[in-house]
């Protein structure tokens, strides 16, 4: 498996009221390391007539974390592996403690029909690059 890590940098305008980086950055956080994933993985959309799309998120907020300078860093990777989705894992961590976990169901999608379609072999290569094994 290849283990992907991504540094975020959090912003100050993340902050809620209580000083604490607000619940809706952390999606915003999972987009942008997903994207560092695919990247990683050697994907590129211009490369395939699908689109893949959230269908699901599932975000369990385990630890306030509070505005820092020093980036935080998101693990990933992949889940689980279907005909027409896969699900992508993460971890947010600074240091040795965890903030949150989280998955996100992706499903793809022909772009002419908007219909569900199977992953495409060199897709599927991709995301095996990075599936996690128990």
């Amino acid at each position: 498996m290849l283990e992907v890590v991504v540094p975020i940098h959090l912003r100050w305008g993340d902050m809620d009221v209580y000083g604490h980086i607000n619940n809706v950055a952390y999606a915003q956080f999972m987009e942008q390391s997903r994207v560092q994933l695919m990247a990683e993985t050697g994907f590129d959309p211009k490369n395939f007539d699908e689109a893949h799309v959230v269908a699901h998120n599932s975000i369990d907020y385990l630890a306030p974390l509070d505005y820092q300078p020093e980036p935080v860093h998101m693990y990933l990777w992949v889940e689980q592996i279907g005909n027409a989705t896969y699900t992508v894992g993460y971890e947010l961590r600074n240091g040795e403690t965890i903030h949150m976990r989280a998955t996100t169901r992706m499903v793809c999608v022909d772009l002419k029909t908007n219909r569900p379609v199977r992953i495409p072999e060199g897709m599927r290569e991709y995301l095996e690059k990075t599936l996690k094994t128990n």
